[in-house]
């Protein structure tokens, strides 16, 4: 192999191999008796960064394919455990309080948002994972089938920012929680150092680690769900269900963060399953996903709605009585002190146990983003993809921690307005996504020949199509927004003179805006590219 021939990332290469730079070197496939002693230092690097990490026993691969000989994960319910751990966690319960202490809704209706929203936006990542096990690829190794080659670089950038968005408001509430279970004796700067360490043991170790902590973790969370029902179901107030247009423009603003919530899994929901066998029924694939994000993200947004309705009515309870001190903590210490209110006075020690384990829930959702951020950062730049992946989650804890620190006291509006935005951005990314798949390439995996076309550009396309769809997207999130920093002329439209903070459309205006212009645009870079 000349120095101008690409690499075959499907056998590997030797240690007398030459590469092209552009096409990531990789190690894989080097056997124990090759002497490097053709290799450039670059190539060294690799071949002894692949070394360390098969003796340490940890994942090596980045983001090449997964050839179909490789794949032996054959367990289709780990679909299910992985993403019922992630979901099922105290950041869930956060969101689902937000609708009655954050948007002044009632119960009913902050459950009948939940409901609708969650049954809907969870198909999208259970779409997007079906890609995994057909294609091979990481979910933004994948977009460049639709996004290109260079539109998938600037969408991983994008993700890269979401992922460590994700992991700093999941910190601040554990953080948060775990000073309320210490009494408030330390700072959140140590319950933040706390819960990045743990999620960065584990996101360390890759794929088949996360799949097997993933497989249990759900299981002391969702026993301490339930007796956080236990314990507060006789406080609870069925609060009265407002009516007109301020109310359908909470609706619609809370709606779009649960919304933000589940479709936040849709830039990285196939990296959990690439190692499934290709000829895995895609429905299969598509039902395990969709139970482990719709099941746990309606009932634990449904808990914290209860206990946050009950939470607002102490606002006006008699002084003394349970939901009173619940109110009275909460805004004192948000999440973490209405926790303590409910937990501790009728459990003692064991009410602070339980809080405990609501915060270990935390690790199972950040060591998702923690780990998929070291892929996208891959398909940023072949650069990037040289540096060893154990890197990149040491690289994501080192930037989100101190954030987190800096942010500790402001839970809801954090996770307010970064799900709000995450979900617009999202929403434009899943529309070109499916619309690709379903529309120019008809739901045809035959279409897509990975093993020949994942990494070569000049068979990619190159992105102009999803790009062109992406700057209409974000006019239609800018027409719609009803933010903290910004109310647009139509929110504010929405919301009327009765609700000042307007009612957001975003996500729907940008999706929507995305799903007319995207098939334009596409047709029109098909015609003068041909790819």
């Amino acid at each position: 192999m000349t120095a101008t021939t690409p690499i075959d990332l499907e056998k590997g290469l030797t240690p007398d191999t030459e590469v092209e730079i552009d096409s990531r070197p990789t190690s894989i496939g080097l056997k124990d008796d090759d002497i490097p002693v053709k290799m450039s230092p670059l190539e060294k690097f690799q071949y002894y960064n692949h070394k360390l990490e098969s003796m340490i026993g940890i994942e090596a691969r980045g983001i090449e394919r997964v050839p179909d000989d490789e794949r032996h994960d054959t367990r289709l319910w780990g679909n299910l455990t992985i993403w019922l751990s992630a979901n099922c966690v105290l950041p869930t319960f956060g969101t689902g309080i937000l609708g009655p202490l954050t948007f002044g809704m009632g119960l009913g209706d902050s459950m009948l948002t939940i409901f609708f929203f969650v049954i809907f936006a969870s198909t999208l990542p259970a779409l997007c994972s079906t890609f995994g096990p057909k294609l091979g690829l990481r979910q933004m190794t994948s977009a460049r089938y639709a996004w290109g080659y260079w539109g998938a670089k600037f969408v991983a950038v994008l993700n890269c920012i979401a992922c460590v968005g994700w992991s700093i408001a999941n910190t601040i509430v554990g953080a948060q929680t775990l000073c309320a279970v210490g009494e408030w004796t330390f700072s959140a700067a140590v319950g933040t150092v706390i819960i990045g360490m743990g999620t960065l043991a584990l996101g360390l170790c890759g794929y088949k680690v996360i799949h097997h902590f993933e497989q249990v973790a759900w299981i002391p969370t969702a026993a301490t769900f339930f007796v956080v029902i236990g314990v507060a179901a006789k406080h609870l107030v069925n609060t009265p269900m407002p009516v007109g247009q301020a109310e359908a423009a909470s609706v619609l603003s809370f709606g779009g963060v649960v919304f933000g919530f589940c479709i936040g899994w849709v830039s990285l929901a196939s990296d959990y399953n690439v190692y499934m066998p290709s000829r895995a029924p895609a429905w299969k694939v598509f039902m395990w996903t969709y139970i482990g994000v719709a099941v746990p993200c309606v009932l634990v947004m449904w808990l914290g709605a209860a206990i946050a309705a009950a939470t607002a009515a102490g606002e006006f309870a008699p002084v003394g009585s349970a939901i009173a001190n619940w109110w009275s903590m909460y805004q004192q210490h948000e999440v973490g002190g209405m926790l303590h209110a409910v937990m501790v006075p009728p459990m003692g020690g064991g009410g602070k146990f339980f809080m405990v384990l609501l915060v270990l829930s935390v690790v199972a959702n950040n060591i998702v983003n923690v780990y998929s951020m070291g892929m996208s950062i891959s398909v940023i730049t072949h650069y990037l993809a040289l540096i060893p992946r154990i890197v990149w989650p040491c690289v994501i804890t080192a930037i989100y921690i101190p954030v987190a620190i800096v942010g500790a006291d402001h839970f809801g509006e954090t996770l307010h307005s970064f799900l709000s935005v995450l979900g617009y951005w999202l929403a434009i990314f899943v529309t070109v996504l499916l619309e690709e798949h379903f529309i120019f390439r008809q739901a045809d995996w035959g279409r897509y020949d990975p093993a020949l076309t994942w990494n070569n550009r000049k068979l990619l396309p190159i992105g102009f199509g999803a790009l062109g769809a992406f700057c209409f997207g974000v006019v239609g999130a800018a027409m719609g927004m009803a933010q903290s920093f910004y109310v647009s002329p139509i929110g504010k439209l929405v919301g009327g003179s009765a609700n000042p903070h307007g009612g957001d459309i975003g996500f729907e205006l940008a999706s929507g805006f995305t799903a007319v212009t995207y098939p334009f645009f596409r047709w029109l870079e098909i015609k003068y590219t041909g790819r």
